[in-house]
């Protein structure tokens, strides 16, 4: 009877971390469209299980990248959800299921569409405005970057993946190459064309508007973060040859209470366009662990 009594109440134990855990993993995903000016920015709102309110996340994706970012940033938002927190991403103009042309994705206007889609979630749902964060890879850790260094920002968290922040000019070089390529890229984007025909590292095509090489150029977010003053994740592969470990470095020393969080073995694609799962769980794991700690 003891071990009847036993291995009954093994398997109620069992039951019970399996519903939980069932529970945990439940979410509901809706795609929307967030309407910003004359824009219609196509997002992704993840909702935890429960009623809420639930601490929020809007998470920025990369240059060129998309709000999928090739599966990685959907497996994030889930690991969000998983700890209990909300999330929405958008795609940037010329972007994923974005109508918009490639030239309207300047830096005003991704960070028009980035607070349009807070805006929206705050709006449509139980999202608690007194626990939000806001996340970045890449070029949309520049965008998480410039909207923390405002002073009315909403923000109490950012986390930051590969964030570029170095100055504009340093950047746009490291897009042209050399600054023969820089000069012929801007005076082709100056043109009566209106743009310059570029192709990123990765195959990419794209139309790169003068505004979004002067906005670039007049872009330094290091000089300005101090303004925020709340926690800070930066999280960096050890074999990111994109956004170089020097320049994690000079964040780091722009805001001294910054976490970091190296990832071996990782690129700058972060295991979301290669299998390389021991990667994208850290990643996922660093972020879900400190928006649960720091909007809890």
């Amino acid at each position: 009877m003891y071990a009847f009594r036993k291995l009954a109440a093994h398997l109620l134990t069992v039951a019970t971390l399996l519903a939980a855990s069932s529970m945990a993993q439940a979410q509901t995903i809706d795609e929307v469209i967030v309407t910003n000016g004359a824009r219609a920015v196509p997002a992704t709102v993840v909702v935890p299980e429960g009623t809420g309110p639930f601490p929020a996340v809007v998470m920025n994706h990369g240059h060129g990248g998309g709000r999928q970012e090739g599966g990685g940033f959907e497996k994030l938002a889930k690991a969000l959800a998983d700890a209990g927190i909300m999330s929405i991403r958008m795609d940037f103009p010329g972007t994923g299921d974005s109508k918009e042309p490639f030239t309207e994705g300047y830096l005003s206007n991704m960070i028009s569409d980035s607070n349009a889609s807070l805006a929206y979630l705050l709006a449509n749902y139980p999202a608690d405005k007194a626990r939000l964060g806001i996340l970045g890879y890449s070029m949309g850790g520049r965008i998480a970057l410039t909207i923390a260094a405002t002073g009315d920002n909403p923000y109490k968290a950012i986390g930051l993946l590969a964030p570029s922040a170095n100055p504009g000019k340093s950047l746009l070089l490291f897009f042209a190459g050399s600054e023969a390529e820089y000069e012929r890229l801007y005076a082709e984007a100056s043109s009566d064309k209106g743009y310059a025909d570029y192709t990123t590292q990765y195959g990419q095509k794209q139309q790169l508007g003068k505004r979004w090489f002067d906005e670039m150029l007049a872009s330094s977010p290091m000089e300005t973060i101090a303004v925020y003053k709340g926690p800070m994740l930066i999280v960096h592969g050890d074999k990111d040859t994109v956004i170089k470990q020097d320049e994690v470095n000079m964040l780091a020393a722009a805001y001294p209470d910054a976490k970091m969080v190296t990832v071996p073995e990782a690129d700058h694609g972060y295991g979301f366009y290669s299998d390389q799962p021991e990667v994208t769980k850290l990643v996922q794991d660093s972020f879900a662990s400190f928006f649960a700690d720091t909007l809890k």
